[in-house]
């Protein structure tokens, strides 16, 4: 009996000392994963996992225990287990760990440059040294797919909408007046120079629920942070100069800037196809100060002021070869006030508020109409990490806007004046959430209310994204977008009601080595847009409508070529509207079919330069010929330009540059205006409207004065 019994127990111990704990560790979609450490927790006992992600090792104790799996990148995994002799097989499916650095994100829409966005496309260098661009961030922008090129506006037409659909944001708040002024078809430029900003993110559509008042786009600027030292710049061009000034202490910095443009000297010396009698002029000045404050927080202050002067001959369209006199002044003030900080880990907060004051007076021989507009945007956010997968940002704003037209005549005494005043409140409220690194969805909705039109509207906004690979992701973007209609239509015209358009975008990248592949399909519904006849008196209404779709394809490559970096943008687009003075649905005439924009840029280190070059085509957009009875079914010649820079590295610290637009001569019709009445043949003469010249040309220098003399303006090349 005694060895029967102590047979059983050197039975049992051997079985026990014999156990084996294996299995296999995989991910959630079952592809193993080699190297995971298996162990018990509290004990000496574990492994790895194989090549094929299997495991195995021995274990003699017996009771309950924590099997414990931990693979880098992924969650830790614990499993209670019970072992009693049995060798146990166990399958563990570890899921991804979450990582935002990491995750996807949502690219529909997005494009950013600079530091401070996560779907980069552009540098800022490569913004500002885009040939063609003549240092305009509109004018790079326009080198993305998803934009039009109309070359007697110099705005941002996106996605099939007009230059005013665009809104325009310093730090978050609000631009009354972001373009310079010009003469009727003459192409104005962006008012900010790029030397003020580190990061911009350019919506083509769907964007956050915190921005409103545009139908068709966002172009967001953040300006930059503290600099790295003292500098003095000093640019001399020749159409002017700029004098820049930077001065820093422990905590914050200063810099100042001045400057003089005057286009005579050179337009006195390149064919022209205007008859100018003041050729442009403009000076001004700015300040942008920083101030870091408790904890992570930051106080920045912009401010500018500059006036700007032309005049020129333009015909009288009344039949004859007989030229009127054109003036065109303008006053503009503007100031943006930016707070930002963090009082906890889970808390951002930002305050912030701008003022414009912005006066443009045209005189056309006696006649003179001012327009005045003030503005005054103020803002303030909120952001809560409610989890690590879950962020809430709300915020609540009010726009001003006074605006009045004041026409008078020279010969008469007084004048005549209407305006209006607009008191637009909005709130907003919008939730990222992350169900896991692979997936994302931005969830909101905006409220808005306004004085002058006494109408709310309530917008919501919806965007996914899906990580359909390691580099590689599905996005779509869906929502509400209303605008208030221009301020020439709401002058006296209280009873119109907000714009309105609805957005659908679903957007596929792929990003490897340093090569970008993206494309995007979009939809854009439009609704209550106003509508009047041809005369003045006509009625207004909201009874308009439109549509537009079509397709973006962008790819960028800085791999293939050492040194090089090339991107090509393709657009083709369908619209068509129903609205203002047009009898029936037709193409708009700022629309354009196709559009292709090739970029390449080199740096040539024997030559210490960096040269670039952009071709631009755009097919042939409609007009409306007066000679016709179908309306817009005129068709212009195709757009084509040839752009070329040259960025010189004399001195570290010294850069000679040299740029030209449309080198090989295209000609470029941007459309034609037509006389008031016929001739005696009952035909209506017309004039082509041409850019100022076939080509413009452009040589700076640019210097850097530092204590090191090691910095440069390469980055920030400001014409």
């Amino acid at each position: 009996m005694k060895t029967t019994v102590l047979a059983f127990i050197l039975f049992i111990t051997a079985s026990i000392s014999a156990q084996t704990i294996s299995g296999l560790v995989t991910d959630k979609d079952g592809n193993p994963l080699p190297g995971a450490n298996v162990y018990i927790e509290n004990t000496f006992s574990g492994t790895s996992s194989d090549a094929d992600g299997k495991y195995s090792f021995p274990f003699t104790d017996t009771g309950r225990f924590v099997l414990v799996t931990e693979f880098v990148g992924f969650e830790n995994y614990k499993q209670a287990i019970s072992l009693f002799g049995k060798s146990p097989n166990y399958t563990i499916s570890l899921k991804e760990k979450f990582n935002e650095l990491t995750a996807v994100i949502i690219t529909a829409g997005s494009y950013g440059t600079g530091k401070s966005e996560k779907a980069i496309v552009m540098t800022s260098l490569e913004m500002v040294t885009t040939a063609g661009s003549l240092g305009d961030i509109n004018a790079a922008m326009r080198s993305l797919p998803g934009t039009s090129n109309n070359g007697e506006s110099g705005k941002l037409f996106v996605h099939g909408g007009d230059g005013r659909e665009t809104g325009t944001y310093i730090d978050g708040i609000y631009v009354h007046q972001p373009y310079t002024s010009s003469a009727p078809n003459m192409a104005v430029r962006g008012r900010f120079n790029p030397f003020m900003f580190q990061g911009t993110s350019f919506s083509t559509g769907g964007y956050s629920a915190e921005y409103g008042q545009a139908l068709s786009s966002v172009l967001t600027l953040n300006t930059n942070d503290m600099p790295d030292e003292d500098a003095l710049n000093i640019s001399l061009m020749t159409v002017g100069g700029d004098l820049a000034g930077t001065k820093k202490w422990k905590n914050g910095a200063i810099t100042a800037s001045v400057n003089y443009i005057n286009l005579k000297p050179y337009m006195q010396i390149t064919p022209q196809n205007y008859d100018w009698n003041q050729e442009p002029t403009a000076y001004g000045g700015s300040m942008n100060f920083r101030q870091k404050t408790k904890g992570s927080g930051m106080l920045k202050v912009y401010a500018s002021m500059d006036q700007s002067n032309l005049s020129q001959f333009q015909p009288t369209r009344d039949g004859t070869s007989n030229t009127i006199q054109t003036d065109v002044q303008n006053n503009n003030q503007f100031i943006n006030v930016n707070w930002h900080g963090s009082p906890s880990t889970k808390w951002h907060t930002t305050l912030g508020t701008s003022f414009t004051n912005n006066v443009d007076q045209f005189t056309r021989k006696e006649d003179i109409l001012t327009q005045r507009m003030i503005g005054n945007h103020i803002k303030g956010t909120v952001k809560y990490h409610l989890t690590q997968k879950i962020k809430l940002r709300t915020g609540i704003e009010n726009t001003f806007t006074d605006y009045e037209n004041q026409y008078a005549r020279m010969a008469q005494p007084g004048d005549s004046t209407i305006g209006f005043q607009e008191n637009l409140s909005a709130a907003f409220v919008e939730a990222q959430i992350y169900t896991s690194s692979k997936l994302l969805f931005n969830i909101g909705f905006r409220g808005e209310n306004s004085q002058y039109l006494q109408r709310s509207t309530l917008s919501p906004r919806l965007s996914m994204a899906y990580k359909t690979g390691k580099n590689s992701s599905l996005s779509a973007a869906y929502g509400w977008f209303y605008q208030n209609p221009m301020n020439e239509h709401l002058l006296g015209k209280d009873y119109l009601s907000n714009e309105m358009a609805q957005h659908y975008i679903i957007s596929y990248t792929k990003n490897i080595k340093d090569r970008t592949f993206r494309t995007e399909l979009f939809y854009k519904g439009y609704h209550d847009l106003v509508k009047y006849g041809n005369s003045m008196s006509a009625p207004y209404s909201n009874s308009g409508d439109g549509f537009a779709y079509g397709l973006d394809v962008y790819f960028k490559d800085k791999k293939t070529i050492k040194n090089g970096s090339y991107w090509i943008s393709y657009s083709y687009l369908k619209a068509e509207r129903n609205y203002r003075h047009y009898p029936q649905s037709a193409t708009p005439t700022f629309t354009v079919p196709h559009s292709i924009t090739l970029v390449y840029k080199h740096w040539i280190g024997d030559w210490r330069s960096y040269v670039g070059g952009a071709f631009r085509y755009g097919s042939a957009r409609v007009f409306n010929d007066k000679n016709s009875d179908e309306f817009n079914s005129g068709k212009l010649p195709d757009n084509l330009s040839l752009d070329l820079n040259w960025s010189f590295l004399y001195r570290q610290n010294i850069i000679l540059y040299a740029s030209a637009t449309n080198v090989l001569g295209f000609e470029q019709i941007y459309g034609y205006t037509y006389d008031v009445v016929p001739n005696s043949e009952g035909v209506y003469g017309r004039t082509p409207i041409l850019p100022a010249a076939k080509s413009f040309f452009f040589v700076g220098c640019f210097l850097t004065l530092t204590k090191t003399g090691e910095t440069n303006q390469l980055d920030k090349i400001n014409f």
